[in-house]
């Protein structure tokens, strides 16, 4: 459905004190075993708890897109949907989850950029998707992108996201993807501190109309190499 600039932690590692930090990559091994975090491939069944995280990150993008288009059935339950049924650039085949005692903590949605135009935006009102498309077309051609990264609220400050981002690494290291690229809201201090310590650098700016079911205007792209 649509890009989620909200990442919706703040899992930002603490700054070192002089001594070098090891890769991304490496530091995902090092939480896993500290924290018995269990980074896996998402299956259809993690569809609910994936789609709340997703809302959670989108900052109000999800509901902006969402909300209304079928009746009886909220922006989470259509977004579970779409994740179950796994067949789109949002679905479960192009999600990880982290998880500690079979409990889900975090999650990472990510594909190769060229995905976004698979997107099913011809089910949502014209005037939404029209507000949005600035976004849409902001993007890092030849990229793998980072969609939506979220951590429960409880969970953020411990390496989860480092974890989750350090697969979307492998994730495009495996598909030989020269860079990972993601949207960010300005807005989210957070969430830009982390990605820039792990070697983000911001590549442009996207600044969409105000509206009235939408607070966040300002979106980041930021990349990096793989």
């Amino acid at each position: 459905m649509g890009t989620a600039p909200g990442t919706g932690t703040h899992d930002s590692p603490g700054a070192g004190s002089g001594t070098a930090r090891p890769p991304a990559r490496s530091r995902l091994k090092e939480t896993a075993m500290s924290n018995a975090l269990t980074i896996r491939d998402a299956t259809d069944a993690d569809a609910l708890p994936i789609a709340a995280l997703m809302l959670q990150a989108g900052e109000g993008l999800y509901e902006f897109l969402l909300d209304g288009l079928v009746p009886d059935l909220s922006a989470q339950a259509i977004l579970a949907h779409l994740i179950e049924a796994g067949d789109g650039p949002l679905g479960w085949p192009e999600c990880r989850v982290a998880e500690r005692e079979g409990q889900v903590l975090g999650m990472v949605n990510a594909f190769p950029v060229e995905r976004l135009d698979e997107l099913a935006l011809d089910m949502i009102p014209l005037d939404r998707t029209t507000h949005l498309a600035p976004l849409f077309q902001a993007r890092d051609p030849g990229s793998f992108y980072l969609s939506t990264m979220a951590v429960v609220p409880t969970q953020r400050g411990v390496g989860i996201g480092v974890a989750l981002i350090a697969e979307v690494l492998g994730m495009a290291g495996a598909r030989k993807i020269p860079r990972v690229s993601l949207h960010v809201w300005s807005t989210n201090k957070g969430a830009i501190a982390l990605y820039e310590r792990l070697g983000f650098t911001i590549t442009g700016q996207v600044t969409l109309p105000s509206h009235d079911r939408l607070s966040a205007r300002r979106a980041l792209l930021m990349a990096r190499a793989v």
